[in-house]
């Protein structure tokens, strides 16, 4: 495995947290609303991906 691959797969089950958590939450669902665990999960994605791309690990 090279260095990038444990950091991308974190990203991509961050991706699904995320995903599957805005399938169930009516307030994601919801136009205008805010879920802050949604936005959390959105965050952990988003810096799992930045990690990803610089090639660190965790």
């Amino acid at each position: 495995m090279t260095a990038t691959q444990p950091t991308a797969l974190c990203a991509e089950e961050a991706w699904c947290a995320a995903i599957l958590h805005a399938a169930g939450c009516l307030t994601c669902r919801t136009s205008g609303a805010v879920c802050e665990r949604g936005e959390a999960l959105l965050a952990v994605y988003a810096e799992a991906v930045r990690q990803a791309r610089s090639g660190d690990d965790w």
